[in-house]
């Protein structure tokens, strides 16, 4: 009985393939196991169409609606770069920062906007140094109210979004394109900023 056995573990290891089979299949087995801890690197762009149009150093001014006399100037300061979603899922990301020279309304206190343009869509923050909670609007294309509006005489299609925490010093609502970026900012007490061309 012992003898049969022993003639049968010795006839598998005299198979075609042998200890070198299975030597195979364990290094196809660890190779395997290796190339799915090396995800490909996936890269989610913005679409040409939805990314902005102002660069860096750029000066956009904003004219108050009833006195055209007093203009908010911000400088841009535009910063491309990805962000890496997990180990391996990166997604570009472009951040607009409005960053205040003179706002010269009395009744206003110094603000500042920032966007961050990302695949999804956009999302806006304004704030000034004594804001607790921020402004936010966080609109991923669909969440705010997509309309036309005319302004300076060319009619425009633009995103609207309410303020998250409305506060008096800061606009309660904005209006923005992805080309164009922000175009108009109201406050609460209706008075707004129109985009100077």
């Amino acid at each position: 009985m012992i003898k049969e056995q022993t003639n049968k573990i010795s006839t598998l290891s005299k198979s075609p393939l042998g200890d070198l089979g299975v030597k195979i299949a364990i290094i196809a087995a660890t190779l395997l196991a290796c190339v799915s801890c090396f995800d490909k690197e996936k890269y989610d762009y913005i679409p040409k169409d939805k990314k902005p149009n102002l660069q860096n150093d750029d000066t956009v001014y904003f004219v108050n609606h009833q006195d055209k006399s007093l203009v908010d100037t911000f400088v841009i300061y535009r910063r491309d770069n990805y962000e890496v979603f997990d180990k391996t899922h990166y997604w570009e990301i472009i951040r607009l920062s409005y960053s205040p020279t003179t706002n010269t309304s009395t009744d206003y206190s110094h603000f500042w906007f920032n966007i961050r343009y990302v695949g999804l869509g956009m999302g806006i923050t304004a704030g000034n140094k004594d804001s607790v909670n921020n402004n936010k609007w966080t609109s991923y294309d669909g969440n705010g109210i997509n309309t036309e509006m005319i302004i300076n005489g060319t009619k425009h299609s633009v995103f609207v979004d309410s303020a998250c925490f409305p506060t008096p010093e800061l606009p309660s609502m904005v209006y923005y394109s992805h080309k164009e970026g922000i175009l108009r900012y109201d406050y609460s007490d209706t008075n707004y900023y129109e985009i100077k061309k």
